[in-house]
C-alpha cells in the first residue's frame, strides 16, 4: 500500500515537473517568437530602407548621367559656337583688311587722279597718254639695245686698234698706286669693266695686271676712262685664264 502511494506521489511529482518545464519552455518559445517577429519586422524595414536607398541611388545615378550628357552637349555647343565665332572673327579680319586695302587703293587712285587733273590732262585722255608712255618705253628699250650693239662694235674696233697700237713704240702711261676690282666681264668681246676711273688715277692706254688669289690671270689695257669706272681690253698674249668678276686689278 505504501509502495503504491509512493509510486503515485512520484508520478504526480514527475507530472508537476513536466508541467513546470512545459510552462517555462512555452514562455521561452513565446519570447523567442516575439523576438523573431520583431527581428523580422526590423529586417523587413531594413530591406525596405535598402530598396529605397537603391532606388534613390539609381535615381541619383540617372540624374548624374543626364547631367553629364547635358554637360557634354553644352560643351559641344560651346565648342561649335567658339568655332563659328572664330570663323566670323577671321571673316571680319579679312573684311577689314580688304576694306583697308580698298581704302588705300582708293586714296592712291584719288591722288593719281588729282595729279592728272593738276597736269591739266582730261580723264578721257589718260589711257591715250599711258599708251604713249608704253610706246615710249618700248622705243627707249630699243634704243638701249641699239646702244649696246654700237658699244660692242666700238669695243671691237678698239680691240682691233689696240693690236696696231702694240706695234707703236709709245709705252703705256704710268699709274702708280692705282688698284681696283673687276665689276663686269664680256667674254665674247674679251673686255672688262673696272671700278676705278679718272678720279682714282686711271689713264687712257694704261695697263693693269689682273690677279686672283695671288696668281696672275691676265693683263688689260684701258681703252675708255670715266670718272668712276673704266673699260679695258684683255691683252691676248698675257691671258693665263678667264677673267672673273671680283678679280683684283693692280698697276
Amino acid at each position: 500500500m505504501v509502495l503504491r502511494i509512493s509510486l503515485i506521489v512520484a508520478i504526480l511529482a514527475s507530472i508537476g515537473s513536466l508541467l513546470v518545464s512545459h510552462l517555462q519552455v512555452a514562455k521561452k518559445i513565446a519570447g523567442l517568437e516575439t523576438t523573431l517577429s520583431a527581428t523580422q519586422a526590423q529586417l523587413a524595414q531594413t530591406q525596405s530602407d535598402l530598396d529605397q536607398a537603391r532606388a534613390d541611388l539609381q535615381q541619383k545615378t540617372d540624374e548624374l548621367d543626364r547631367t553629364q550628357r547635358e554637360l557634354d552637349q553644352t560643351n559641344e555647343r560651346l565648342a561649335e559656337m567658339t568655332r563659328r565665332a572664330n570663323q566670323q572673327q577671321a571673316r571680319a579680319d579679312r573684311a577689314e583688311q580688304d576694306l583697308n586695302k580698298t581704302r588705300t587703293e582708293l586714296t592712291a587712285a584719288q591722288r593719281d587722279l588729282a595729279a592728272w587733273k593738276a597736269l591739266g590732262i582730261p580723264v578721257d585722255e589718260v589711257r591715250n597718254r599711258l599708251e604713249e608712255l608704253v610706246q615710249l618705253h618700248k622705243a627707249y628699250t630699243a634704243l638701249e639695245d641699239e646702244n649696246a650693239l654700237l658699244l660692242r662694235k666700238v669695243n671691237e674696233l678698239n680691240d682691233r686698234l689696240a693690236i696696231y697700237e702694240l706695234e707703236t713704240p709709245n709705252p703705256p702711261p704710268p699709274m702708280p698706286g692705282v688698284k681696283g676690282k673687276v665689276v663686269a666681264v664680256d667674254p665674247k668681246w674679251d673686255f672688262v669693266v673696272l671700278d676705278i676711273g679718272g678720279k682714282e688715277g686711271a689713264l687712257q692706254r694704261g695697263e693693269l695686271l689682273i690677279s686672283r688669289d695671288g696668281k696672275l690671270v691676265a693683263k688689260v689695257r684701258i681703252i675708255r676712262v670715266e670718272d668712276d669706272y673704266c673699260v679695258a681690253n684683255v691683252l691676248p698674249e698675257w691671258k693665263q685664264a678667264d677673267v672673273q668678276v671680283g678679280d683684283i686689278a693692280l698697276y
